[in-house]
């Protein structure tokens, strides 16, 4: 088990979406510290997300595919709008497929049970290759339709990859990612610091001004995180070593301020972990 004591490590996460990653971190011996960046809302117009949720609730997708605990969650949100419990919004015909394990595990939660999920690579990529041709799938003309409810800066490669197959995908903006806090119909639970202690939130301000003191780290969680963080808090205080939760996220710094000093092999707390443990042991690349 890679030992992270003495580590200060930000994560640029609210606390409800930090928890696992921050119980694992203080588990192996850092102490975490949170800095919100970005925020999700509703887009102002929810016609569209909401015609896909009654389309995909009367069978006309054979696929629905979830690629984050957000998008279950406006969901969620979206279809108590639309008076429709969450575990009857997806048909018992319609497969559903989660990109990782706390996909998963939200979906479950509400009562929906996963039929696909990556092995190994729990990402956009690994889900585009763990997909079904039609052929292998049997279904014929209208099945072959796939939603895809997601961000509105979400990566087209999956939607590309899948259509490539000859699956016919529609992909809706379920919601959008602004700069935290969010001004509009946002529907994630409010920001506020863990009862434990463990938890302590911080702002751009705060650490340029060098807290947390001592050696630490940055986990950047998403090229939207990577964007915003480059554009509050640089230059970086020296020493900061900075970890990459998978490549995307890696080639979004690579472009915009230079490579991370380590990539999590997987986008999961134990990943992350492995990843600090590495970085601590190498140092910063700049």
């Amino acid at each position: 088990m890679p030992d992270l004591a003495g580590l200060n490590v930000v994560l640029p996460r609210t606390p409800d979406r930090a928890a696992a990653m921050a119980a694992e971190l203080v588990g192996r011996g850092a102490k975490v510290t949170l800095m919100p960046l970005i925020d999700f809302q509703f887009p102002s117009d929810t016609s569209e997300l909401d015609a896909a949720l009654r389309s995909l609730r009367s069978g006309r997708f054979a696929w629905v595919i979830f690629t984050s605990v957000t998008t279950v969650r406006a969901m969620v949100r979206r279809c108590a709008a639309l008076g429709v419990p969450a575990a009857s919004a997806v048909p018992a015909d319609t497969r559903i497929a989660a990109v990782g394990t706390g996909t998963r595990k939200a979906l479950e939660e509400i009562g929906l049970d996963v039929d696909l999920m990556p092995d190994r690579d729990h990402s956009a990529r690994g889900l585009a290759e763990s997909w079904p041709h039609p052929a292998d799938s049997g279904p014929e003309g209208g099945a072959l339709r796939i939603l895809l409810p997601q961000a509105d800066l979400a990566d087209p490669a999956l939607r590309e990859a899948l259509t490539t197959l000859g699956w016919d995908v529609r992909a809706v903006t379920a919601y959008c990612t602004v700069d935290h806090p969010a001004s509009g119909v946002r529907f994630t639970p409010a920001v506020e610091a863990g009862t434990d202690g463990r938890e302590i939130l911080l702002t751009p301000r705060e650490f340029l001004a060098g807290a947390p003191a001592g050696p630490r780290a940055v986990v950047l969680t998403s090229p939207s995180i990577v964007r915003r963080f480059l554009r509050l808090c640089a230059p970086l205080p020296p020493g900061t070593l900075l970890v990459a939760i998978g490549d995307s996220t890696a080639a979004q710094m690579a472009e915009l301020g230079g490579p991370p000093d380590a990539v999590a092999d997987q986008p999961t707390p134990e990943g992350i972990a492995q990843a600090l443990f590495i970085a601590m042991s190498t140092g910063p690349t700049t």
